[in-house]
């Protein structure tokens, strides 16, 4: 597993949920990793950028949860956020972040083990793409949010539409509304995510999701 090829011949959906898994698969192919993202069209970071400055102060501090190589922070760099850091669970993957230059700081963390090692209400807003695949306890990942964004601040995530039925995320949503951690939740008909990817094309589409935490 050592290049975006392999990675896609061994299923990119199924990929094994467990931490120490997560971090091998994305060491081996973060090397590889933008190359071919852009070659299947992915585009949820800049999606994901745009929505969350719609909504957030360009001066504001973000957080990009399961920040990759730095896609997301790129996208966040183009759409003027200046003050942005990341945190991921894969070290080469995290190298590479570190060279695009668009972080203020970079930590690598499990993000299954909860609560992160981050101090509550640090954050204006989150963002964080195509990584609660990865993250199976939603309730439990989603309050960790909340936990560490400032009261007003905005969340913005992707979900893909398989997941978000697996896993009642929807159902998720509207409870932690109800239970007073997220206003004016938001999301988006399913669109597409590695339209030229053939295991994802228009068979695996995503959800793009905002809330502003109470």
């Amino acid at each position: 597993m050592k290049s975006g090829k392999h990675a896609d011949k061994d299923g990119l959906s199924n990929i094994s949920r467990k931490s120490d898994d997560v971090a091998k698969y994305y060491d081996n192919w973060a090397d590889n990793y933008e190359k071919m993202l852009d070659q299947w069209q992915y585009e949820a970071p800049y999606q994901a950028a745009s929505m969350l400055r719609s909504k957030l102060a360009l001066l504001s501090s973000v957080l990009d949860v399961g920040c990759g190589t730095g896609l997301a922070g790129k996208a966040l760099q183009m759409a003027g956020f200046k003050k942005v850091d990341g945190i991921d669970i894969s070290r080469r993957s995290l190298e590479i972040a570190e060279r695009s230059g668009v972080y203020r700081s970079l930590s690598e963390i499990d993000l299954q083990k909860q609560p992160f090692p981050i101090e509550p209400d640090k954050y204006d807003g989150l963002i964080c793409v195509g990584v609660l695949t990865y993250l199976t306890d939603s309730t439990g990942t989603l309050r960790e949010f909340h936990r560490i964004v400032k009261p007003g601040g905005i969340i913005v995530m992707t979900q893909r539409n398989d997941l978000f039925i697996e896993r009642n995320f929807q159902e998720v949503l509207e409870n932690l509304s109800k239970d007073g951690v997220f206003d004016r939740v938001q999301i988006s008909k399913s669109r597409p995510y590695l339209p030229d990817n053939e295991e994802f094309g228009d068979k695996i589409l995503v959800h793009y999701i905002s809330c502003t935490v109470l």
